[in-house]
C-alpha cells in the first residue's frame, strides 16, 4: 500500500517537524508499506496538496500530519478535487497539533486507531459546512462563532502556542476583553421544525466532533455519523461564572457550565448587524458584512467523507 503524507512542518511553532522527524524511522514499522511525504509551505496549501494528489490518483491513503487547521485544509481538499475516485481513498490523521482537538475524538471511537491506519480501515462520516459571504468551509470537528475567533486571533499572534494551557490563558484573556454580540439564531431541529432565539452572544460551537480548544468538550456526546449538529450556546453577559466553573468543559460538564445552552439540529443560521467571529477546526475565516448585517449558515452531508477509524 503506498501511502501519502501532507505535513505542515511549521504547526506547534516547528515542533512538528522535528516530531515527525523523530518519528520518521518507525512510521514504516508502524503502518507497513511504502510512503511519500510532501510538506506543506504556507497557509491553504495543505488544500492545494491534497487536491493535487486524488487527481493523480496514486496514493491508496492520505495522512494529514500536524494539527487541526491542517487536518481542515486537506479536508476541503478533498472537496475541491472534484473526481468521484476521491471518497475511495480515505484520509488519516498524525496529530501534531497544539490542540488535536478531532484526534481526540477519533481515539475514543477507535478501538485501535493505528491498527485502523494500517489496514486502511475507515467509516463514512459526517461533513459539516459554515457559509458567510462568498465563502463556504467544510470541517470535520468543530466551527464556533464568537469569542474563539477573537481568541484563535490571539494565539497565533503569540509566542505562547503549545498545547492546552495555551488555549485556556488565551481564552480567558480574550474573554475578559471581549462584548457580548446581540444576535438572532436560527435552527432547523432534528424533527424538521424551524426555531428561533435572541441572545446576547459569547460563543455559539457548532459541533461535529466532540472538542475544541485544546481538550474542551463542548459536545461531549457528539457522533460522526448522526447526521445531526450538536449545539452549545454560552450567552449572557456574566464573565467570570464562566471563568470559575471553566473546569466543567474539560471534564464533559457541559450540563453545568454558566449560560450554556445544549441543542441539536440539522441547519443553523446566525444573523447579527455586525460581523461575528467566526473559525473552523481552528481556522479564522475573515469576511465583510453587507449592508444588512451579516449571515452566517451552518449545515451538514452527512456520511459522505472517508475517515479512518
Amino acid at each position: 500500500m503506498h501511502r501519502t503524507f501532507i505535513l505542515n512542518p511549521n504547526s506547534r511553532n516547528g515542533k512538528a517537524l522535528r516530531d515527525f522527524d523523530e518519528r520518521y524511522e518507525s512510521l514504516g514499522r508502524e503502518i507497513g508499506g511504502e510512503f511519500e511525504v510532501l510538506r506543506t509551505e504556507g497557509p491553504g496549501h495543505a488544500t492545494e496538496l491534497a487536491k493535487q494528489v486524488l487527481q493523480e490518483g496514486q496514493t491508496q491513503q492520505i495522512i494529514a500530519a500536524g494539527g487541526d487547521g491542517t487536518i481542515n485544509e486537506v479536508v476541503n481538499g478533498y472537496f475541491s478535487a472534484g473526481s468521484e475516485e476521491c471518497g475511495q481513498i480515505p484520509l488519516a490523521i498524525l496529530d501534531l497539533g497544539t490542540g488535536g482537538d478531532l484526534f481526540r475524538t477519533l481515539d475514543q471511537l477507535s478501538p485501535d486507531y493505528w491498527q485502523a491506519v494500517k489496514k486502511n480501515e475507515f467509516r463514512w462520516v459526517d461533513v459539516a459546512m459554515a457559509s458567510v459571504a462568498s465563502t463556504t468551509r467544510r470541517y470535520l470537528n468543530i466551527a464556533s462563532a464568537g469569542l474563539a475567533g477573537d481568541m484563535l486571533r490571539n494565539l497565533k499572534a503569540s509566542s505562547f502556542q503549545s498545547g492546552p494551557v495555551a488555549y485556556f490563558y488565551h481564552t480567558i484573556k480574550t474573554l475578559i476583553q471581549y462584548e457580548p454580540v446581540p444576535v438572532v439564531i436560527e435552527t432547523i431541529n432534528p424533527e424538521g421544525k424551524p426555531e428561533s432565539l435572541e441572545v446576547d452572544l459569547i460563543n455559539f460551537f457548532v459541533c461535529n466532533g466532540r472538542a475544541s480548544g485544546g481538550g474542551m468538550l463542548w459536545a461531549p456526546d457528539a457522533e460522526l455519523e448522526n447526521g445531526l449538529l450538536e449545539l452549545t450556546l454560552i450567552s449572557g453577559r456574566e464573565k467570570m461564572p464562566l471563568i470559575k466553573h471553566s473546569s466543567k468543559v474539560y471534564a464533559g460538564k457541559i450540563d453545568e457550565f454558566p449560560g450554556a445552552t445544549r441543542l441539536q439540529a440539522r441547519e443553523v443560521t446566525i444573523r447579527s448587524q455586525s460581523p461575528v467571529p467566526l473559525e473552523t477546526d481552528g481556522e479564522v475565516i475573515e469576511y465583510e458584512s453587507g449592508e444588512g448585517g451579516s449571515e452566517i449558515r451552518f449545515t451538514i452531508q452527512e456520511r459522505t467523507f472517508p475517515l479512518v477509524m
